[in-house]
């Protein structure tokens, strides 16, 4: 009888034990995945990828067609980012991406500010400041609205002159993407006021490159590639046209290799930027094509991360576009098969961008020709032949693979959320707003972006006359306005979009871009602002 009791006291303890072995499972994975994480951790490093324009339905599309495997990213699925913008439910990728950047909603087409037009610090800013390294790396121009978003500050996301020369002065250690041309004067450049901030740059200490092998052979740190005039080719395209171009990856990689010798950490920025161009042009080759060299990496990020140990990794779209999905039959859908639908993605080898220029003026034996090659298409139809011959070949590759598309431009509905945290760091979860991604990124890193914004960011007329100087704006050069302040026997210049000061004719580096907003009326004192450091100069 003793003996028995013995056995069920044993039983008793054995199941008593394990119960508490659960509850403690399950309180560390919910601490462990939890918005807010009770242990307060933080992480060396942050890496944010961004796959421009891509909603949940895209991601589906190109995982069918990289032949229905799991992604790289699907393993750290947490949830969905909401991505609206401060007073509509449709963002356009500037106020999208600032809101990752800044941690705050703002207005259409704003960049790197608040809805009233103050500059706001980035995280890759308040990066810098703390002592990390920091980067971009793009596949569009890199003043395009989404790396200028972390590295730059203007109202408008068209003014490239004030977007690009606040990216070369505001310190970031390594930039790469395309926008060769928007740098040059000469011939087919964009600038307008003669100068090539090409030998800007490089005297700034970059290793300026712009083809792979440079990249690659590289040792400096500090990096500037432009691999293109404007965007880089679509992946699927790069892979045969223009395989100088450097893949994401392989940019990223590069990124990852310089940034990580900073001892402080670093903040790295990666963009798709292109997925977003191919679902504006309903492009499903393109889409699929820039989603899968995205994800690639993204596990590039990841690899890094878990052999580190120390590296935060966050992944969101700024916006879904185009509404991509796999449908369009109105009966009988359930027994479509594969081979009868996304199937037909998978032998694509072309964008519609590269497949225009082949057809360009082809004929019916052409085209048959180049859609079995590019696309293993055959027994094409008359009436499909006629959408070809009119530049829709997107329109036929879509309708094969039963792809559908909403309309041609961005949508309002939540994406995808990754995340990947080490053990005893915060992980986000569940449905959050994109401002807190934003908020999130600056915590585990122990940044304060507000405080950030206050040291970089005073209105230049209100804190100048308050240390009782004159202020004025010299815009006579209207890419290049100038600051000028004088009290006593002080004179200060301060150059707009820059981080160069001269103080009684010496110059000075301050810690952060002088931004000068420019409106419909021209450059205003009222609009312009400055870090704390210059007002102290003059002081």
């Amino acid at each position: 009888m003793f003996k028995l009791h013995q056995v069920k006291m044993k039983k008793s303890v054995i199941a008593l034990l394990c119960a508490m072995l659960m509850i403690l499972g399950q309180m560390s994975f919910s601490s462990n995945n939890s918005v807010q994480a009770k242990n307060n951790g933080t992480a060396k490093n942050v890496i944010m990828l961004i796959p421009d324009g891509t909603s949940i339905e895209a991601i589906t599309i190109a995982r069918w067609y990289n032949g229905g495997k799991p992604l790289a990213m699907d393993e750290i699925a947490v949830g969905l980012t909401r991505t609206y913008w401060d007073n509509g439910p449709i963002t356009d990728s500037a106020p999208g991406g600032t809101a990752y950047s800044i941690g705050y909603k703002t207005d259409d087409k704003h960049v790197g500010v608040l809805p009233d037009d103050k500059p706001a610090a980035t995280l890759l800013e308040a990066a810098k400041l703390a002592g990390k390294a920091t980067g971009a790396v793009v596949t569009c121009e890199m003043m395009h609205a989404t790396p200028a978003d972390f590295t730059a500050h203007d109202p408008d996301r068209n003014n490239y002159n004030s977007l690009m020369k606040q990216q070369i002065y505001n310190g970031m250690d390594v930039m790469l993407g395309g926008g060769d041309v928007f740098f040059t004067p000469a011939a087919d450049g964009k600038r307008k006021d003669g100068k090539d901030l090409r030998e800007t740059i490089k005297s700034l200490g970059y290793n300026y490159v712009t083809t792979k092998e440079g990249m690659m052979k590289s040792n400096s740190p500090k990096l500037w590639g432009a691999f293109a005039p404007k965007d880089l080719k679509y992946d699927v395209d790069r892979k045969t046209t223009n395989s100088d171009q450097p893949s994401l990856a392989e940019m990223t990689k590069k990124a990852i290799e310089v940034l990580s010798k900073d001892n402080d950490g670093f903040v790295l920025l990666v963009e798709g930027s292109k997925v977003d161009w191919a679902a504006h042009a309903n492009d499903p080759t393109g889409l699929a094509g820039d989603i899968v060299a995205f994800d690639e990496a993204v596990k590039v990020a990841l690899d890094f991360a878990k052999k580190d140990g120390n590296t935060v990794v966050v992944s969101s779209a700024d916006h879904g576009t185009g509404g991509p999905t796999v449908g369009g039959i109105n009966s009988n859908y359930s027994s479509v098969t594969f081979k009868e639908s996304i199937d037909n993605l998978k032998s694509a080898k072309a964008s519609l961008d590269l497949a225009k220029e082949l057809l360009n003026g082809a004929d019916d034996a052409k085209i048959k020709i180049v859609l079995k090659d590019y696309y293993g298409i055959e027994n094409l139809t008359n009436d499909e032949i006629e959408l070809i011959k009119k530049g829709s070949v997107n329109k036929v590759v879509s309708n094969r693979a039963n792809i559908c598309w909403a309309y041609g431009g961005h949508v309002g509905g939540d994406v995808a959320l990754f995340n990947y945290a080490p053990v005893g760091v915060e992980k986000l979860q569940g449905v959050v707003e994109n401002t807190d991604v934003g908020k999130y990124m600056a915590r585990v890193l122990g940044l304060n972006l507000d405080q950030t914004t206050k040291r970089l960011f005073v209105n230049a007329k209100e804190a100048f006359q308050e240390a009782g100087a004159k202020v004025t704006i010299d815009a006579t050069d209207t890419d290049n306005p100038v600051i000028k302040v004088t009290k006593g026997n002080k004179t200060l210049e301060l150059f707009g979009y820059t981080n160069i000061a001269k103080l009684n004719g010496k110059e000075i580096k301050l810690e952060g871009v002088t931004v000068c907003n420019k409106t419909k009326d021209g450059y205003s004192i009222d609009s312009s602002y400055v870090s704390k450091q210059a007002v102290e100069l003059i002081k």
